[in-house]
């Protein structure tokens, strides 16, 4: 497996309690602000807030933060608010988007908040106790870790209902993405699985043991760990992702060919697949080659505008100069004929 190359990084000023990457660059909670990077690392825009900010989601057109007792929504291009927030005594754990628009959020009790996309509150459910929202298997089953660490799926059409997928129990499981979940069983086992309201589409083991770990992220060649000291490896594959030994805090990725990590004390880096780095290359050599033909074209007007004010104040020999210059030879042949008459 090729390496994965870090195409910048940055030292902010920490700590970082969050980082989220799209289509758009890239999100950081820091201290009480929330920052939007561009894919090179530029900053696009930032909010200030009073309350230190924990936690950012994005749908890629909107934003939704948790800062304080409160939950956010911004526009993701512009940063501009799109609610005043909600708050709640306690605040809310995590954010996570619908499918198909809106939000939902856990508090730190036994209720789980559903939003509208622009941050309107739909309604409120109690569900018991949850460690963790996994994902969406579709608009109205949502799936959660309890704090038995069992995988309960959420029916949240009409009146809501919850079922236990399964009876295992499981210590550890990442979020889904693209439908497919990592879970650490009580023996240190790792399986990967796809669910489904009322169990398994497929499930398989796919380490004995030996991994820790911490967060998981999917990219384009499959998951990415995060262990318990920080440490970054791939699922399957001897890799770790050009980051060594380095220890992070927090990852994320795209789904396919960007991870963003940081650490707390603010050290953010973008690193790139193999492929994407290829076509980030690519993509950099067409620009140039664009620019230069820009700049190529831009220097060709101005000698034919040279050329032609020359030819009006009777320089003929500037005029034929320019002319040839440009291989305009049916020019060239018209001033020889201005010239040849003036004499």
């Amino acid at each position: 497996m090729s390496e994965w190359r870090v195409a910048w990084s940055h030292q902010i000023d920490g700590p970082v309690n969050d980082v989220k990457v799209d289509s758009n660059g890239m999100l950081i909670c820091t201290g009480q602000s929330l920052i939007a990077l561009r894919p090179d690392g530029t900053t696009a825009w930032r909010s200030d807030h009073i309350f230190d900010t924990y936690s950012a989601e994005s749908s890629d057109s909107i934003v939704a933060l948790l800062t304080g007792t409160s939950i956010h929504v911004f526009n993701r291009s512009t940063g501009s608010p799109l609610s005043d927030g909600r708050s709640i005594p306690g605040g809310y754990r995590e954010a996570l988007y619908r499918t198909g628009g809106g939000w939902i959020a856990p508090d730190r009790g036994d209720h789980l908040h559903l939003f509208r996309e622009n941050g309107r509150g739909v309604r409120r459910l109690r569900v018991g106790p949850t460690r963790m929202l996994v994902g969406w298997m579709d608009r109205e089953h949502l799936l959660c870790l309890d704090n038995d660490g069992l995988l309960r799926c959420i029916r949240l059409h009409g009146e809501h209902a919850q079922r236990i997928i399964e009876n295992r129990r499981w210590t550890w499981c990442s979020r889904l993405s693209g439908g497919r979940m990592l879970m650490l069983d009580s023996s240190g086992a790792l399986f990967e699985g796809v669910p489904n309201p009322f169990g398994w589409d497929e499930i398989s083991r796919i380490s004995d043991g030996g991994i820790d770990p911490h967060r998981a992220i999917r990219a384009g060649d499959g998951w990415w760990i995060m262990d318990l000291e920080g440490r970054i490896r791939h699922s399957i594959e001897d890799s770790d992702a050009g980051f060594g030994e380095d220890s992070v805090d927090l990852i994320h990725s795209d789904g396919s060919g960007v991870i963003v990590s940081a650490t707390r004390e603010g050290l953010i880096r973008w690193s790139e697949s193999p492929s994407l780095s290829g076509m980030r290359v690519d993509n950099l050599r067409l620009m140039q080659t664009e620019e230069r033909k820009r700049l190529d074209w831009m220097q060709r007007t101005s000698m034919f505008e040279s050329a032609q004010e020359a030819e009006e104040e009777g320089l003929w020999s500037r005029a034929l100069e320019l002319y040839r210059a440009l291989g305009r030879e049916e020019d060239v042949r018209r001033v020889l004929g201005l010239q040849e008459g003036s004499d």
